[in-house]
């Protein structure tokens, strides 16, 4: 039996029935750390020695397996694992709750919908809809939990999901960190690290640029501008941003031995950024694609993908709207110096 793909939590999947259910191994929770959205405002604790993947803004999700990402999204065989994730949704006539809910399901060839349970609860405060499912796979049962919740016209979606009948043995974590989410609003801009010699405001972007090198690409960057490593579930993940921080280019590595069709990992990322029209372009000298969104009515955004040898790239830039003209042209002469290696 097989499932359609959903909005970013599930992809192309196949479902199989077992004589026996085998059970997986458990990466353990160690700790929780609170992440803080400064976009949204959306606040969730996190496994503190997990994998952990974010758009700021738009998603952030925490992973207990390298390279399990994927089969979260194509329910192929591979390694057990488990997640814990948070999307923000925002919501207007084309997109209602009961819309996004239906979404999120998978669909089954059989038809039989009513393999999800739901259920009315709460999510930081506010009413809530819970969707609840379970089915075998070839290494044990996977199991997931799913929550909807508005505040703001902003839907928070937090879903918890485990392979390989383990999602039990995390039960207890899986609650505290469901009473920690603080729901996403539509958001003030926040604008920081501003240059105290400039009363005027931020320090605007250099348009003098400098060569920031990694160890899977190379770059040019604004000279006023700072680097900064950040955790991710791929290979590598920096941050460039200068004074304000709601302007960035993002540049994430991930591992793409299992899965190099850049089509194929762009439709699976289409549900990430609300099914918004991809553009085709060039990033690096290899094919690319682009999505554009706004986290905000303040921000807009776009999200790259594209792949060289055994590696996907996913650069992120985001820039204030009223600036545009400052910083967009400034980022695509960045983004034409990128090199992948």
């Amino acid at each position: 039996m097989t499932f359609l793909r959903t909005i970013a939590l599930a992809g192309l999947a196949v479902l199989a029935i077992y004589g026996c259910t085998p059970k997986g191994e458990t990466n353990p929770i160690e700790s929780l750390k609170v992440y803080v959205d400064s976009t949204r405002r959306f606040e969730i604790k996190l496994p503190a020695n997990w994998e952990r993947e974010r758009v700021p803004g738009v998603r952030v999700s925490a992973i207990s397996t390298t390279g399990i990402s994927r089969r979260f999204q194509d329910f192929g065989k591979g390694d057990g694992g488990a997640k814990v994730d948070l999307q923000v949704v925002p919501l207007d006539s084309t997109m209602t709750m009961d819309t996004l809910i239906e979404r999120v399901k998978l669909e089954f060839a059989d038809g039989l919908s009513n393999r999800y349970n739901r259920t009315q609860t709460t999510l930081g405060g506010k009413p809530a809809t819970k969707l609840a499912v379970k089915f075998d796979q070839e290494d044990g049962e996977y199991e997931s939990e799913t929550y909807f919740a508005e505040n703001d016209s902003v839907a928070t979606v937090v879903q918890f999901a485990a392979f390989g009948k383990t999602y039990a043995d995390y039960k207890n974590e899986f609650a505290e960190i469901l009473s920690s989410v603080k729901l996403a609003q539509r958001p003030v801009v926040v604008v920081r690290k501003v240059d105290s010699a400039a009363p005027s405001g931020p320090v605007p972007p250099s348009t003098t640029l400098r060569t920031y090198s990694a160890p899977e690409f190379t770059i040019q960057i604004p000279e006023n501008f700072e680097g900064k490593k950040g955790s991710s579930s791929g290979l590598s993940s920096v941050s460039f941003f200068g004074s304000r921080l709601d302007c960035i280019i993002q540049v994430d590595v991930f591992d793409a031995s299992k899965q190099k069709d850049l089509d194929k990992i762009v439709a699976q990322n289409k549900g990430n950024y609300g099914g918004n029209k991809v553009t085709a372009t060039k990033l690096g000298g290899e094919k690319s694609y682009y999505f554009s969104y706004n986290p905000n009515s303040k921000i807009s955004s776009r999200a790259y993908f594209t792949v060289k040898g055994n590696r996907m790239y996913r650069v992120t830039v985001n820039w204030f709207k009223e600036e545009q003209n400052l910083y967009l042209p400034l980022f695509e002469k960045c983004l034409g110096t990128l090199q992948l290696k």
